[in-house]
């Protein structure tokens, strides 16, 4: 997964839709991908799972930095407001998820996605 070329010094709400659009179009590229691959059902159910959760996180912060989830309702999230710390957080968990060791169906344990 190709990300780092999109990350700038701009943390305003406008980039961090943007880059959260970006990245949940890779994450269900990817989930399409795994579906087909030959991960064991246990990988499978883990990466899928995984993924999904990821998917939220990212269009729940969309939904905060593009207004869909007002200002007014921020309060009802905990969310204080600082977009790059969460923004930071979700990405944190999305190389967890790529440093996670899967196993394919011919028993070889490997790395479950680069990130660059």
């Amino acid at each position: 997964m190709k990300v780092k070329y999109l990350f700038t010094d701009d943390s305003s709400p406008e980039t961090i839709a943007t880059l959260c659009t970006t990245i949940i179009g890779h994450l269900n590229r990817i989930k399409a991908k795994e579906s087909k691959s030959n991960l064991t059902e246990d990988s499978k159910h883990h990466v899928d799972n995984e993924l999904d959760e990821l998917i939220g996180h990212f269009e729940f912060l969309s939904d905060l930095a593009t207004g869909k989830i007002t200002e007014k309702e921020w309060g009802n999230y905990n969310f204080d407001g600082d977009f790059e710390q969460w923004f930071n957080d979700y990405m944190s968990q999305v190389y967890d998820l790529g440093d996670t060791k899967v196993l394919t169906t011919g028993n070889i344990q490997e790395k479950f996605m680069w990130i660059d």
